[in-house]
C-alpha cells in the first residue's frame, strides 16, 4: 500500500499520519528473512479445466488486520482487501498498465483532470448499487487528515471531486505524468454505511469488523488471530467474470511456520505464505506441491545519517557499499532468492534504468576511497583514523525481533571490519527504532531497514528532495542540488516519456553517492499445493487473481471438516 506502505506485518498504533506509514514501511524489515527473488512464472497453474466450487484456506502467521482500506497500514491485508471484497475504479493490467474495472471507461481533460464512468451493473453485498457518490465520499474521506490514510500521498497533487450523475464523477489535478497511478490501491467504500462515522472515529468503526463490500467476495465471519472467511458472490457481474469459482476462501492465522507445514502434508491448508528459502526448497521438492516465487516491489537498505560525519561524504558511503559482499550475502542468508539492488526503484518500474550495475564488491577501491576521505589505519591497529586521531566506528541500528536482520548486520560488520571500518550493531526493538529513525534529531549513524517503492513518478522526493528533509522518509538528510533540480523537472512532466530523463538522471547519481546503500530486491514466497489451479502473481498483486483460482475435483473441502 502505499505503497510506500504496501508491506508484511504492522500496526503500532501511531498517532500521526507519518507515523503510520512509516510503520508500515519499516516492519517489511521485521519479516524479511521470508522474502526472496527470483524469475516467477506469472501463470503457475498446471492445466486442466477448471471446477467450480471448493474452498481455499491460506495459512499465514499474521492475521489480517481489519477490513478498511482506508486505515489499513498491513500490505497483505490491503491486498486481499481490494482483490477480494471491494473494487476500485481501475486495476493493474499487464506490462505495467491499467484496465477498467469498477469504472468502465475514463477520459483525460487536458493534463488537469480526469472523468470516470462507473459500471451500472455493480451492487454492495446487501443488494443497493456502487455509485459515484461513493465513489466521491470514499475520495473525501481518504483526504481528511483525521482520517489518517496512510496513502493519503497518492493524492497530494488531487483536488476537487465532482458528482456529475450517478454514475459519473471528475476529479481535477495538477499535472504529472501518469495520472491513473495510486487509483489501483484504493478501494471505494459504501457511502450509506459508513457516512454517520466521523473521519477522527473510522478507526474504531465496527464496520471495520463487519464490512459490506462490492467485490467477487463476501464477507462472512471473522475470528480475531484465528480466521477470517469469506464466500463467493453469486451475484459479481458476468461481464467481470462473474461468480469465483472457489466457493469460499479461509485466511488463517498460524503463527508457527512448523504447524502451517504440517497442516498443508495433511491437506488442511493450500497455501503458505512466507516460508522461508530452505523450506521452499524443501517443501517444492515433495509431490503434490509447488513453489512460488513473486516479483515484488520491495528491498532491503542501509540507511546512512548524512548528519553524523562522516557519513556526510559521498565517497565514504560508496566505500562502505563497495567494501560489502552483498552476493554472498544473498547466497547465505536468503538461498539465492534475490537480486543485487542498484536503486529505489525496482526492476519492472516503468522508470528503472536497466543499464545500471550493482555497485561491484570491491575492499581494494573501498579503501583507495577511504584514503581519499582521510581515513587510514595511523597507528596499526586495524582501525581506520582521520587525522585528528578519530576512529572511523558506526552504529548500525536494526530490528531486534528479526534473527535474519541480526545475521544481516554480522555480515556487514564482518565485512567493514576488513577494510578497516569498525560497526557496532545495536538491535532495537521496533517502536524505538522506528522513533529514533524519525526524530528530528535522527538518533541514529546508520540504520537497516525495507522498503516498498512507491510507484509514483514523483515518490523520490520524499527520499531524496532536500526540501524533505526533516520529513519521516528522507532519513539520511541528503543534499544535492542536481538530484533536486532532476527531481523538480520530474515532478513537472506531463507525460511519462518526459519524466524518464530526469529520473534515469537521479538513479546515476545515487548509484554513485549512495545516500543508502541498496542491498537487495526481493520476492515473496509461497508454497501451494498441487490441488490449487489456476493462480497467477505478479509484482502488482498476489491475489488479483483469486476469483479464477480452481480446486480440482476430489480436493477436500475444510469448511465441512472444520465447522467454518
Amino acid at each position: 500500500m502505499l505503497s510506500r506502505a504496501m508491506c508484511a506485518a504492522y500496526v503500532l498504533g501511531w498517532s500521526t499520519r507519518a507515523g503510520r506509514v512509516l510503520c508500515t514501511i519499516f516492519l517489511i524489515g521485521m519479516s524479511f528473512a521470508a522474502c526472496g527473488e527470483g524469475a516467477a512464472d506469472r501463470t503457475v497453474a498446471r492445466g486442466g479445466a477448471p471446477v467450480l466450487g471448493g474452498t481455499l484456506v491460506v495459512a499465514s502467521a499474521i492475521d489480517l488486520e481489519h477490513a478498511n482500506p482506508l486505515i489499513t497500514t498491513e500490505g497483505v491485508t490491503h491486498d486481499v482487501l481490494r482483490s477480494l471484497l471491494y473494487m476500485t475504479l481501475v486495476r493493474h493490467g499487464r506490462d505495467n498498465g491499467y484496465e477498467p474495472w469498477l469504472a468502465e471507461s475514463w477520459e483525460l481533460e487536458g493534463d488537469t483532470g480526469i472523468v470516470f464512468h462507473i459500471r451500472r451493473d455493480v451492487r454492495w453485498h446487501d443488494g443497493l448499487p456502487t455509485t459515484a457518490h461513493d465513489v466521491e465520499f470514499t475520495y473525501r474521506l481518504a483526504k481528511a487528515p483525521e482520517t489518517g490514510y496512510p496513502n493519503a500521498s497518492l493524492f497530494e497533487r488531487w483536488g476537487e471531486v465532482e458528482v456529475l450523475d450517478s454514475f459519473t464523477v471528475r476529479f481535477r489535478f495538477e499535472p504529472h505524468p501518469d495520472p491513473l497511478v495510486g487509483w489501483p490501491d484504493f478501494p471505494i467504500l459504501p457511502r450509506h454505511h459508513l457516512a454517520e462515522t466521523s473521519p477522527a472515529a473510522l478507526r474504531q468503526a465496527g464496520f471495520n469488523r463487519s464490512p459490506v463490500g462490492n467485490g467477487p467476495f463476501r464477507f462472512v465471519s471473522v475470528r480475531s488471530r484465528d480466521r477470517w472467511i469469506f464466500e463467493a458472490n453469486l451475484d459479481f457481474p458476468s461481464a467481470l467474470g462473474g461468480r469465483p469459482l472457489l466457493d469460499r476462501v479461509v485466511w488463517r492465522v498460524i503463527p508457527e511456520s512448523s504447524a502451517q507445514i504440517n497442516e498443508l502434508l495433511a491437506g488442511t491448508v493450500d497455501l503458505i505464505l512466507a516460508p522461508s528459502p530452505a523450506q521452499l526448497r524443501d517443501l517444492s521438492a515433495r509431490p503434490g506441491l509447488r513453489a512460488i516465487v513473486r516479483p515484488s516491489r520491495k528491498y532491503q537498505f542501509i540507511g546512512w545519517n548524512g548528519l553524523r560525519p562522516p557519513l556526510g561524504d559521498p565517497k565514504v558511503r560508496l566505500a562502505l557499499t563497495l567494501a560489502l559482499n552483498r552476493g554472498e550475502i544473498l547466497a547465505a542468508l536468503r538461498g539465492g532468492y534475490g537480486e543485487l539492488a542498484v536503486g529505489p526503484l525496482y526492476p519492472g518500474h516503468w522508470a528503472f534504468l536497466d543499464t545500471l550495475t550493482p555497485v561491484p564488491y570491491d575492499p581494494a577501491a573501498a579503501r583507495r576511497l577511504l584514503a581519499e576521505a582521510g581515513w587510514s589505519d595511523r597507528d596499526g591497529d586495524g582501525v581506520l583514523e582521520d587525522d585528528g586521531g578519530r576512529e572511523l566506528r558506526i552504529t548500525l541500528s536494526l530490528p531486534a525481533e528479526n534473527e535474519y536482520n541480526r545475521n544481516v548486520a554480522e555480515k556487514i560488520r564482518s565485512d567493514l571490519a576488513e577494510v578497516g571500518v569498525r560497526v557496532a550493531p545495536r538491535p532495537l526493538d521496533f517502536a524505538t527504532l522506528v522513533a529514533d529513525a524519525v526524530s528530528p534529531e535522527r538518533r541514529f549513524e546508520a540504520v537497516l531497514l525495507a522498503w516498498e517503492a512507491d510507484p509514483r513518478p514523483t515518490s523520490l522526493r520524499d527520499l531524496f528532495h532536500s526540501s524533505a528533509i526533516g520529513g519521516p522518509f528522507q532519513l539520511a538528510s541528503y543534499r544535492n542540488a542536481e538530484v533536486d533540480r532532476l527531481l523538480d523537472e520530474a515532478s513537472r512532466a506531463r507525460t511519462p516519456e518526459s519524466a524518464l530523463p530526469p529520473l534515469h538522471g537521479v538513479q546515476r547519481i545515487l548509484r554513485e553517492e549512495q545516500p543508502w546503500t541498496f542491498l537487495f530486491y526481493t520476492p515473496d514466497l509461497y508454497i501451494v499445493s498441487e490441488r490449487v489451479q489456476g493462480i497467477e502473481m505478479d509484482v502488482q498483486s498476489a491475489f488479483q487473481s483469486l476469483p479464477h483460482w480452481w480446486k480440482t475435483s476430489g480436493s477436500p473441502d475444510w469448511i465441512a471438516r472444520n465447522d467454518g
